[in-house]
Formats: structure tokens, sequence, C-alpha cells
């Protein structure tokens, strides 16, 4: 219960935001306006990934606290569940907001349409959600989990152990770097004629 709340949280709201967070303006035309200011193209991006990366965390820090007033509050889940289990989730949820969200803001930085840039991201959460299904229901598949976001954002174990889930965190925000890496060196060499 508590994962599938914070995976909503997580994913949704930053990667959209992070999808538009380039193509919006080249789709509109007011890209021109933005870079022909100045304000240069490492600042636009970088103000934007800050947005996303607020985005991401009020978001997940909203779903974190309620699910941990909850637990708090119904004594018989808090004897099986630690609140060091729910903010362990939490910083999880952080992690995978980051791996979908470093991606999304690199394929805004290359698209040129909004709605093209959404449907983009959506469909990497989409594919990542499929292959990390479709690894654990058939084992000549079970190699293919590890190209999936979904094997390393596992909320339910930190929530159960009690602890962050170190390896797993770490690939996951190695992957949001990566794309926000990507991202900058893809805006920098693109045309951002509309």
């Amino acid at each position: 219960m508590a994962g599938t709340a914070q995976a909503s949280a997580d994913a949704g709201g930053p990667r959209a935001l992070a999808a538009a967070a380039v193509a919006a303006d080249v789709e509109s035309g007011t890209i021109e306006l933005v870079v022909v200011r100045p304000v240069s193209r490492n600042r636009l991006l970088a103000e934007r990934t800050a947005a996303v990366v607020i985005a991401a965390l009020a978001l997940n820090a909203a779903a974190t606290l309620t699910v941990a007033a909850g637990v708090w509050l119904s004594p018989d889940i808090h004897r099986d569940v630690p609140l060091s289990g729910v903010f362990a989730a939490g910083l999880m949820g952080c992690g995978f907001a980051l791996c979908l969200a470093g991606p999304a803001l690199a394929v805004s930085a290359w698209g040129s349409r909004r709605a093209q840039v959404i449907g983009a991201t959506i469909a990497i959460g989409a594919v990542g959600f499929a292959v990390n299904f479709i690894a654990l229901a058939w084992s000549k598949a079970a190699p293919l989990r590890f190209i999936s976001p979904f094997h390393y954002y596992t909320p339910g174990d930190a929530l159960a152990q009690g602890h962050v889930l170190w390896p797993q965190l770490v690939v996951l925000v190695g992957v949001g770097v990566v794309g926000l890496v990507l991202g900058h060196a893809l805006l920098m060499k693109r045309d951002l004629a509309p």
C-alpha cells in the first residue's frame, strides 16, 4: 500500500514536468525569447532541473509523511512496520523519481513537441514496468529485470527491513544523473528553432 502511494506520487508529476521542461518552450515558440535574454542554456536546464527535483521531493515528502502518520496512528500497523522503514521507502521514492525524471529531461531537451515528449516518457515508464513484469514471470527473461527501474525500486523491502537499500538507491540515482548529463549535452548541441 505505502509503496503504491509513493510510486504514484513519485512518478507522475515530476516526470510530466520534466518531459515539458524544454520541449514545451520549443513547441510554443518561447524558447527563442528565453534563450535570447541573457539566460544561458546551462542556466535554463539547471532551473528546470531544480523545479523537477523540488516537485519530486515535495510530492515524495507529502506521501511519506502521510504514510508515516497512518503507521504511527495505527498501533496494529506500527507493531509490524517501523517508522524507519517508512522513511527508508520515502528515500527510495526520491531515487525512483530522479531515475524517471533524468531520462525525461533528456528526452525533453531533445524533443520539440510536448505531447511527443510526454508520450516518450510514459513509454519509458510503461516499458520499464512491462520488462520487469515479464522478467519476473518468465525465467528465460529474468536477466532483463536489471534494465528496469522497477527492479531497483523496492519500497516494500525498505519498509519491511526498516532501512535504505543502498545498492538499489545508487542505481536509481545514477540513472537519473546520467539522464541529466545526457539532457545537458543534447541541449547544448541542438537547434532550438521550432
